[in-house]
């Protein structure tokens, strides 16, 4: 946070008055299955939602006399670069569609850890939306940043997501549309500190980006798969 706060006085500096912040829709309290929107209780959980939620704060308290911030808040990225050009370099990632992957690969059932959560289908939700989707948010963003933030206006938070969210069992599902060799699953309790989790309502970002996702969890778990014979040849050595 202190090397942040260096970089934007280097900015200010420097006569740059408008910055993009990636933030992270992990700073709310999204626990119980709903929807949230830019105004919703915050809630960090995690050391690196703490330091999203303390910058965001940080850089709106120094958009009252220095550069104005616009403040992307991104749910869960999944996909690659539908032309394989790049994507996650991590061969184990730990998110849930990292697991599945994984589980797949190695012929094991995929555990659905709660399965009685308020959600629509029981299993936990969340809101998966594709990197490609998320690319083409920021170019909106740098587009239309001085239309946004006019007047006094001097820093705003927009949530990037699909608005409806994926359950897990939906998520496994959609896997399944994909691949030849359908996914075993099997329900399981939930893991301690384990929560139903959210989704976001995107109004803001449709009336002020113009934006609304394009690709479906599908064309995110497919571009994900495709991109690993890549990233294992790129990163081989």
């Amino acid at each position: 946070m202190v090397k942040s706060l260096a970089f934007v006085r280097h900015l200010h500096r420097n006569g740059c008055d408008r910055i993009i912040f990636s933030s992270s829709a992990s700073i709310y309290q999204a626990e119980d299955g709903s929807p949230v929107n830019e105004g919703s209780p915050l809630a960090p959980q995690s050391p690196y939602a703490r330091t999203k939620a303390v910058c965001e704060q940080m850089f709106a308290d120094i958009a009252v006399a220095g550069p104005r911030v616009l403040s992307l808040r991104y749910f869960n990225p999944v996909g690659a670069d539908p032309e394989l050009r790049t994507g996650l370099q991590l061969k184990r990632p730990s998110h849930a569609l990292g697991v599945l992957i994984q589980a797949h690969q190695e012929g094991r059932q995929f555990p659905i850890t709660g399965t009685n959560y308020p959600t629509r289908d029981g299993s936990g939700i969340r809101d998966y939306v594709h990197v490609w989707d998320l690319a083409a948010a920021h170019i909106a963003a740098v587009e239309r940043f001085d239309s946004i933030l006019t007047g006094s206006k001097r820093s705003i938070a927009i949530n990037l997501g699909t608005g409806s969210g994926t359950t897990v069992r939906e998520l496994c599902a959609a896997f399944n549309n994909v691949v030849s060799t359908p996914l075993a699953t099997i329900d399981a309790d939930p893991r301690p500190g384990d929560v139903a989790g959210g989704y976001t309502k995107s109004d803001r970002a449709a009336e002020l980006l113009g934006w609304t996702p394009k690709l479906s969890p599908e064309d995110g778990i497919r571009s994900a798969l495709d991109w690993i014979p890549v990233r294992d040849e790129l990163l081989k050595d």
